[in-house]
This record gives C-alpha cells, structure tokens and sequence, in this order.
C-alpha cells in the first residue's frame, strides 16, 4: 500500500509562505500527500528546507510505502561509495524528513518514529566502525585480524545507552553510548597498540557522527556514559570496564546499564558483556 493511501490527518496551516513555496515543489502530486507535505512545511522551517533539498526523493510516497523508502536509505547506508560524512547527513535529512512526514500524517505511531531514528544511528555507527577498523587493519595496525573482521569491529563493540538503547530517539536526541573492545582477540603485547588504534577508531567515528559540515550532523555524541570518564581513554577493554564496575563503579553507573543493548560491531562480544555485568 502506497504512503498516500494511507495518510489520516492533516496539520495546521501555520505560516502561509511556506505552504505555497512547498505547494510549488509537490503540486503534481496526489492531493492527501500533496497537501500534507505542504502543510507540515508551513508548521516547521527545518523540514520546508529538508523537503526543498530531498522533494524528488520525498516524493516517491506518492506510489511507494514509507517502509520502502527506510530500505532505500539503509541501503544506500551500507552500501554507498564516497565520503561517509556527506553520505550519512543525506540519510539523516532523509529519515528526519520521512519520520516526521509519517509521524503528523498518522500513518506512523511514536514508537516506529523512534524506531526509525534509532535506527538510522544504528546504521551509520556500523557502517563507519566497519570502514575505519578496515583502513586500521590494512594498515597492520590491529596485529591478527584480518579484512574479515572489520565488520565484527575486530572485537571493538558500540554500546546505545538510555534513550537510543531503548530504542526512544527523538529528533533532537543525542546519543550515548560506551566504546569497548574484547582485550581476548589480542596478544598481551599487542594489546597497546591495540588499545590505542581503538581509540583512534572511536574518535573518528564521533567525528563521522557529530562533526557539523555543510550539511549539518548526523547526531550529537557523548561518551561520558564510561567508566571513570574523566580519566580513561575514549574506548577501554572490557575486562578493564568490569573490574571499574565490580570495585568501584556507583549504583546509578551500573542502573544505566538497565536499557543498554550493543548496536555496532562486535554484538556477539557486547552481549557477553553485558551477561557478565
């Protein structure tokens, strides 16, 4: 069933200016998505600027669901060339704007808006772990792992803490999340430089995420959520993180455990560790 057929409400008219320059770019298109999409840009300037760069793509709701254009995007995610910034901040423009579309239209309930953008931080973690630990292993610089371990992180696994690990995102959420690795994939004497490529690996992922360039960012980052953040490294190892919360670690640093899930890289790994938490 196309998005049109499904539409149920219909916002406000809010600013008159912005409904006709919206009405310029969908007039050819069905009425109920027409005047939808001309009615939530005059409630919302951000999206009317999202709608004036993505009309061609928003467009396509005419004839195809909303769930088909989220797979349009999580494929081009995964598998889109060039520079992953520019690529990720497309994605985000384009789920923003599907999102909320669905989200005023009733076509959409809250939890599959929140769904979605969860999802779209999700996405653009792996694909970034996935590239720079690669780039890290050509380089020799993760001793014993090969190419086939960069989608596993080589054992370096993302933790979604509060809202993204409950999957309750919103449109101006941040995200939070802990950086660890499995210290087992690795020699002791490498385990160092291991430590340190890991590191390097996190912050640039932040960057990919969080860096504002002309198209905006993707999400908001802080890694504050870690053990003892003020002094330890940006991604530690596990083991390391389960002697902090075994020893030291305070009641309401274990209780933000209570919504976290691994959602980039080494799931398998991130899952043992939150069984061993």
């Amino acid at each position: 069933m196309s998005f049109n057929t499904q539409i149920t409400r219909q916002p406000l008219v809010h600013n008159e200016d912005r409904r006709v320059e919206a009405h310029g770019l969908f007039e050819a298109l069905p009425a109920p998505l027409a005047s939808l999409l001309e009615n939530t840009a005059s409630c919302s300037p951000y999206l009317a600027g999202l709608m004036s760069r993505e009309a061609d793509w928003i467009a396509q709701l005419a004839t195809m669901s909303a769930e088909e254009l989220c797979a349009d995007v999580w494929n081009d995610i995964a598998t889109g060339q060039g520079d992953l910034k520019a690529l990720f901040r497309q994605a985000k423009r384009r789920i923003a704007l599907l999102a909320a579309v669905a989200d005023v239209g009733g076509v959409w309930p809250l939890a599959t808006v929140t769904r979605a953008l969860t999802d779209l931080a999700d996405k653009c973690l792996q694909r970034g772990l996935e590239d720079l630990t690669a780039a890290q292993i050509a380089r020799g610089k993760l001793p014993g792992q090969t190419a086939q371990d960069a989608k596993a992180g080589a054992g370096m696994c993302v933790l979604a803490m509060g809202k993204m690990g409950a999957y309750e995102l919103n449109y101006s959420s941040d995200i939070d999340m802990i950086c660890l690795f499995d210290e087992t994939r690795f020699a002791p004497d490498d385990y160092l430089v291991a430590r340190q490529t890991f590191v390097k690996i996190t912050r640039s992922l932040m960057s990919l995420m969080s860096d504002v360039t002309g198209d905006g960012y993707v999400f908001r980052t802080d890694l504050r959520l870690r053990p003892d953040a003020s002094v330890t490294p940006v991604c530690i190892a596990m083991e390391t993180a389960e002697r902090y919360y075994e020893s030291v670690g305070r009641t309401w640093e274990r209780a933000a455990f209570i919504k976290a899930r691994p959602c980039a890289g080494d799931l398998v790994a991130g899952e043992q560790f939150l069984e061993r938490l």
